[in-house]
Parts: structure tokens; sequence; C-alpha cells
């Protein structure tokens, strides 16, 4: 089953929820997304992923993308609620130190996404 995306807008700050597994079969479809709504011109995106089970390397990758994408269009991603599986990946690849990450959507939020 593909990850569910959610979108929310909170003020200035985007937040998009993920739930279930972001693996090859949803990651085209989150970056999709994602990029959309970058080009609608919502510049700070927080990444909701308390309810993500499982990242794979292409939704890693999906991420990436996303994230250059924003930052060439003058905005910001961040990440928020971290499941175990999810932290341990992004401890492995470097995401922290590449990523502002909240431990919960709502300390993202109240830090502006990542601004």
């Amino acid at each position: 089953m593909p990850v569910e995306i959610a979108f929310e807008k909170h003020a200035d700050v985007h937040v998009v929820a993920l739930r279930g597994r972001l693996d090859a079969s949803g990651s085209p479809e989150l970056e999709r997304q994602l990029s959309d709504a970058i080009g609608a011109g919502h510049k700070r995106l927080l990444i909701d992923c308390s309810e993500l089970r499982y990242v794979s390397s292409a939704g890693l990758g999906a991420f990436l993308a996303s994230a250059k994408l924003a930052q060439s269009s003058g905005g910001s991603m961040s990440f928020a609620g971290l499941t175990q599986h999810v932290r341990s990946v992004f401890d492995m690849v470097g995401f922290f130190s590449l990523f502002e990450v909240y431990s919960t959507r709502e300390e993202g939020l109240s830090a502006g996404g990542g601004a």
C-alpha cells in the first residue's frame, strides 16, 4: 500500500503528514505533490513523519529533490515526529546535518517550520 499524503495549512507553514510506507511505489507521487505545493508558492514545508513506518532510498531521494526545489524557490523543508525506523535511517544517511528535525509537529510549527 503506497504512502498516504495529507496537506494542512498552518499560518505560513504547509504541513505534509505522511502515513504508512514511503518506498519506490509512493515516492514519485510524494515528489509530484511537494513540487506542486512549492510551485503554488508554499515556501515552508514541515514533513510530519509521526505515522510514517518505513522510508526507502527512493523516499529519501524524493525528500532531497523536494528540499532542493524548495531552497531554489526561497523556501525550506523540515521534518517532525520521526518514528524510530525513520530516525535511524535519517541518522545513517546524514539527514540530521541537512535538515531541521523537530520532536513533534507542534515544535516544528512553533519554530516556523524550519525557516
